[in-house]
């Protein structure tokens, strides 16, 4: 006679919900990438088609059901930092999914070492029935598959072959003066006829022109990037969304600003020259870009129409060098001074336009915070009518704030101490250990249950569908007792004759108690943001105000209950 399972099956769960669960005991995670838009030619499919492949797949068989769908693009197989790929791995390992499927194994990856260790290693550590639908592969088939480690080697040579010939392909193109980037330089467009040359696009080259010629005449980049967006001229971002789509984007939407303006003028493919092979690309390590040095460029003259005249872009160049050297030296000397006394380095911002403040020194030596918009005129459009106000009331006021921050802390702190030790917060107090105890016994044995469960499965009195599922459902009663008695402990602290604020607030706190100026070790471990809307006007946030505003809740709590 067969012996019954010691385990019941807990209450909540309906029993059709049970049954749809046997009879599709997998929860499939669909899982497709692509490396670039180009790679889709190359591959025979996009995402949208890969992902149609596996539904389909799917939808004939019996045992699995389509849990989730996870999507890389423009993402290389040769390595796994992917966040589709991280979101599924974490899913398998908060149990959403127990089965995944990829249109074919390089979709997984093209690394040999790493693909085959997930495949072999990681899915049957989870217990992941693994899927590839056109390579015909099963984890769960048994007998050993040998042909899943050889196509794996083949993927990552192909992958390793394509980035060369990729590479090799550029470099015949550049030797002909042909253009290989994806954004056009300003002032062009790619031919329609041959999409590796280009042509001048003659509004946009009118506007390259005027801009030269404002540099040459003392305008500065913010000057130039005003003048651009009060016409409404299409920065080189916009311009080039207006290529593709066809539509004409707002001006507004992304404006001219001196850092466009300065790349604008440094471009030499205005004077109808080319510079290939500034950055190199590493497939291998996730397409992190580097720059190459400039000894290593290649340059190609004449490739195409020039805008600018080659002696005009020469003066121009040599203009830039000379304010930049000219501006390092200015701002050389008062550079050592201004950091060690600006403190709220990241922490500090304008009210009125959100850009960062800067620290100033004035010829009479006193410091000043300004608004970065006007500071370094970073913006061509309109510029911050905010704010300047005085290093020292800054410091002055988030001392004053630190020092009454620290000693209301420690005051009400010992107070809700005294409040406890009364015999009706003491009876409370015991009340929630006994709620503790119920708690940790409950936990006790739904742990003891779950660890149960395997024993029954060995033995086969369950399959391994209902081990799945129970345990699953196990795990989510510890989760919620364990929230729940998290929740009770919290509250018992609160009525404990010994209650101290959380330890790493009270070291804070006594280490900086006795000090009387400020410091930026002070500020760091104090200060998240200041926020200065007006000269006397500041909003300063501490890093503690979260837990300073719940201690004065349990404070306004005790007192109610002494009434």
């Amino acid at each position: 006679m067969a012996r019954k399972s010691r385990k019941s099956i807990p209450e909540t769960v309906s029993s059709a919900a049970v049954q749809e669960e046997i009879k599709r005991p997998f929860r499939a995670g669909l899982y497709a990438r692509i490396s670039m838009e180009t790679e889709e030619t190359i591959e025979r499919g996009t995402i949208e088609t890969q992902v149609e492949l596996m539904k389909n797949y799917v939808a004939d068989t019996e045992d699995i059901s389509v849990a989730e769908v996870y999507k890389d693009s423009d993402y290389s197989g040769t390595n796994f930092d992917r966040p589709g790929f991280t979101q599924m791995m974490e899913d398998i390992k908060h149990g959403k999914i127990n089965c995944v499927i990829v249109k074919d194994l390089s979709r997984l990856g093209r690394n040999y070492v790493e693909t085959s260790n997930y495949i072999e290693r990681v899915f049957p550590f989870f217990h992941v029935r693994f899927l590839a639908v056109t390579d015909d592969f099963d984890s769960f088939r048994e007998g050993v598959d040998l042909t899943v480690p050889l196509k794996n080697i083949i993927n990552e040579f192909y992958s390793k072959d394509l980035a060369k010939k990729s590479s090799s392909a550029k470099k015949a193109l550049w030797r002909e003066g042909k253009f290989t980037g994806a954004w056009e330089p300003y002032g062009y467009r790619k031919s329609e006829q041959d999409r590796h040359q280009l042509v001048v696009d003659e509004e946009a080259a009118g506007h390259l022109r005027a801009i030269f010629s404002m540099y040459m005449d003392g305008c500065s980049y913010s000057d130039i990037a005003k003048k651009l967006n009060a016409d409404g001229v299409l920065s080189p971002t916009l311009q080039r969304e207006y290529y593709r789509s066809g539509e004409k984007p707002s001006p507004e939407s992304k404006p001219w600003n001196n850092y466009e303006v300065k790349r604008v003028l440094q471009d030499v493919h205005c004077t109808g020259d080319s510079v290939y092979g500034k950055y190199q690309q590493s497939v291998f390590q996730g397409n992190k870009q580097r720059n190459r040095p400039e000894s290593e460029w290649i340059y190609a003259e004449n490739t195409h129409e020039g805008i600018i005249d080659k002696e005009l872009f020469r003066q121009v160049q040599e203009k830039i060098r000379e304010f930049t050297e000219e501006y390092k030296k200015r701002h050389q000397l008062n550079n050592g001074a201004i950091r060690s006394q600006n403190f709220y380095t990241g922490k500090i911002r304008c009210g009125g336009c959100g850009n960062r403040m800067i620290l100033s020194r004035e010829k009479s030596g006193t410091f000043y915070y300004l608004c970065g918009a006007n500071a370094n005129h970073k913006s061509g459009g309109n510029q911050c009518k905010g704010h300047r106000v005085k290093k020292e009331y800054v410091d002055e006021d988030v001392l004053r704030l630190i020092q009454s921050h620290m000693k209301t802390v420690l005051d009400t702190e010992k107070m809700i101490r005294e409040m406890n030790s009364a015999s009706r917060n003491q009876t409370q107090y015991l009340l929630l250990e006994k709620e503790v105890g119920k708690l940790r016994r409950e936990l006790s044995r739904i742990s003891k249950r779950k660890s149960d469960l395997y024993e029954d499965y060995s033995e086969r009195l369950i399959t391994e569908e209902e081990y799945m599922q129970f345990s699953r459902i196990y795990s989510n009663e510890i989760e919620n007792i364990k929230s729940r008695l998290d929740a009770v402990l919290t509250a018992q602290v609160r009525y404990s004759k010994d209650y101290h604020i959380e330890e790493g607030w009270g070291k804070v706190i006594h280490t900086y108690m006795s000090k009387r100026k400020l410091t930026k070790e002070m500020v760091d471990a104090f200060v998240d943001s200041i926020i200065i809307h007006g000269k006397y006007d500041y909003e300063i946030k501490l890093v503690y105000d979260d837990q300073f505003a719940e201690l004065q809740k349990i404070m306004k709590e005790k007192e109610a209950q002494s009434r």
